[in-house]
């Protein structure tokens, strides 16, 4: 396209006005006189400035638009969208090179060729109605085409068309979108084969638009609750409304904090109603995947799960534990179940009320502590107890042992009860074991009651023959181990059948718990009295000279003689005869035992009521 150009010099621009002003000219002009000459040079020296001004003007403005139309130029050629220009008949015209690389050839070649035959043949009538509408309307048509090169789908475009006016074509703007179809492809191919993957898992999958309320339900998802398809609905409230009334609120509390940002996703286990009524135990989980600038949630998806099974397992193990533990609370045996850490995990009716009645229910080591700590509580601190429980303990949790018991009951102090230990493994995967206490206190005490028959004499509390010789072979042996001395004597009541005879054997047997009595005030702790025959004694007496153990035997003398016993208001004197030895030689209790029976002899014969001391 060519540009008129003004003058680019005076000489030729006068040229130019000389060429007119000839035609202009007429033949009856008249002269004009000097002063009209003189004005009429001044008026023209003024427009000629006057052509000056406007000639700069005009060269500046042909410069900026020079200037203007090659930067369109550029912009047309260079422009990341395709821009054409359609003749009537729908041939190019004009094209940008971006909108030949869109067509997939040059520039050149492609300026007369009919756009459509770019356009895939599926979708060229699309395109011919397009110009049409756009032709007849005046109004930009626009829609999403696909192209093709050498007969093979290449890219898509948004096409943008618009008049160019008075028929004189079509201006088209083609925009490649070919990239963000393929992403669309991949997300709606990677979505179906994720549905597909549920659905296979026997999962429902729910698609929910916030704002609308509308939800897309997979197939799966009605099946679940035993509906054919379409028939579940498509709405919220379809699904709301057939969630369990006790479980309705915590749902809604949950989704609302997950709509409103609290919490990172939704998750909830719910029953929902089946076609048939029944209801079914659903894990339900979702995320919003789209919000709006302004936080608010669009688009929310989620899954449902079918886990009424576990549910019918956990009640099934709720029922269980309740079962073993009223088991446990019906066994009078104290139980506690440990971890392999040794950790009180669970505990029967019986070891709680233990706690309670001995004030060890806020102890933290009785109920959920440690059961060692427990144990030293209740032995009061037994260290001996408290180690061969923990060894027996650890030998269990290793497997070496199936059970342990200690050897021996153990003595709670606090209550004065006897209690059996016993560990046996569950043998499950969480290493846990059984410890129980038995209470064996009857048994213990009737196992006392038999030791003290066999080692305490039962009418008047001495020491058992068996039992006083044994204790004095001891404690002669460490005398002897030690040099230390030692004294023995032997005591035997004055005429005791004559109370007997007299006053009857209920009299004498008064008469003999006296004596006892007596004897004990006057002896030390560490002495020993036995009875070894019918009114016979003997005292040992550790770690004492012959001077000491004379004193001793004459204070008991004068005390029993000083003490009568007194039956019905009856006093019936008595007294006693000692012989005492003293260890020097000895190599065993009874000859030491037979000197001071020898000096007893003398006694009795020699008066009685007296002591007598052995000759070595």
């Amino acid at each position: 396209m060519a540009y008129l150009r003004n003058p680019s010099t005076i000489g030729e621009l006068r040229d130019a006005a000389g060429k007119r002003l000839l035609g202009r000219m007429s033949s009856d002009a008249t002269a004009l006189t000097l002063v009209q000459a003189q004005e009429l040079f001044e008026e023209l020296e003024v427009h000629q400035i006057e052509l000056e001004l406007q000639n700069e003007h005009l060269n500046a403005a042909r410069a900026q638009l020079e200037m203007a139309l090659n930067q369109s130029s550029e912009l047309y050629d260079f422009a990341p969208v395709g821009i054409l220009s359609l003749d009537q008949t729908g041939a190019i015209a004009k094209l940008n090179l971006a909108g030949a690389s869109l067509l997939g050839g040059e520039r050149a070649r492609l300026l007369g060729s009919r756009l459509g035959l770019y356009i895939s043949d599926e979708e060229r009538p699309v395109f011919a109605a397009m110009l049409e509408r756009c032709a007849k309307s005046g109004d930009v048509q626009g829609c999403e085409l696909s192209l093709k090169r050498q007969g093979r789908l290449i890219t898509h475009v948004q096409i943008k068309i618009a008049p160019l006016g008075d028929g004189l074509g079509w201006q088209v703007i083609l925009m490649d979108v070919t990239d963000r179809r393929q992403m669309e492809a991949q997300l709606r191919a990677s979505e179906e084969r994720w549905k597909l993957a549920l659905e296979a898992a026997g999962d429902g999958v729910w698609d929910w638009n916030v704002q609308t309320g509308e939800v897309v339900y997979s197939m799966r998802f009605g099946q679940l609750f035993g509906f054919a398809d379409d028939e579940y609905g498509h709405h919220i409230e379809d699904k709301t409304r057939r969630i369990h009334p006790d479980d309705k609120p915590r749902v809604i509390a949950d989704l609302q904090a997950h709509l409103s940002g609290h919490s990172a996703s939704y998750v909830n286990e719910h029953r929902g109603q089946c076609k048939d009524g029944s209801w079914k135990w659903v894990l339900s989980r979702g995320t919003v995947v789209s919000r709006s600038e302004d936080g608010k949630p669009l688009r929310m998806i989620g899954t449902h799960v079918d886990i009424t099974h576990r549910k019918q397992i956990e009640e099934a193990l709720r029922v269980a534990s309740r079962f073993q533990q009223a088991v446990f609370d019906s066994l009078a045996a104290q139980i506690a179940v440990l971890d392999r850490r040794g950790l009180v995990l669970q505990t029967n009716a019986a070891w709680r009320q233990y706690a309670i009645d001995n004030g060890l229910a806020d102890a933290p080591c009785f109920v959920g502590g440690n059961y060692l700590e427990a144990l030293d509580c209740i032995t009061g601190k037994d260290q001996e107890t408290v180690l061969a429980a923990s060894a027996g303990i650890a030998s269990v949790i290793a497997g070496e042992l199936a059970h342990f018991q200690l050897p021996q009951p153990f003595f709670a102090p606090s209550d004065k009860r006897w209690f059996i230990l016993k560990v046996t493994a569950v043998h499950d995967a969480a290493e846990r074991i059984v410890v129980s206490h038995e209470d064996v206190t009857g048994i213990k005490t009737a196992e006392l009651a038999s030791l003290t028959l066999a080692n305490i004499d039962t009418l008047t509390g001495a020491l058992s023959r068996r039992n006083f010789l044994n204790l004095a072979e001891h404690e002669m042996a460490r005398s002897t181990r030690y040099e230390l001395p030692l004294m023995v004597l032997m005591l035997d009541l004055d005429h005791f059948k004559l109370i007997n005879d007299c006053s009857g054997h209920a009299a004498g047997d008064v008469v003999l718990q006296g004596f006892v009595r007596t004897v004990s005030a006057v002896l030390r702790e560490s002495d020993l009295i036995g009875r070894i025959g019918g009114e016979e004694f003997a005292v040992l007496l550790p770690n004492t000279a012959l001077e000491g153990g004379c004193a001793l035997a004459q204070r008991i003398i004068d005390s029993v003689r000083a003490s009568p016993v007194e039956i019905d208001g009856e006093r019936i004197p008595y007294t006693v005869s000692v012989g005492a030895a003293c260890l020097t030689t000895e190599t065993s209790f009874s000859a030491l035992l037979g000197v001071a029976d020898v000096a007893l002899y003398r006694a009795k014969h020699s008066g009685r009521d007296r002591l007598e001391v052995g000759l070595q």
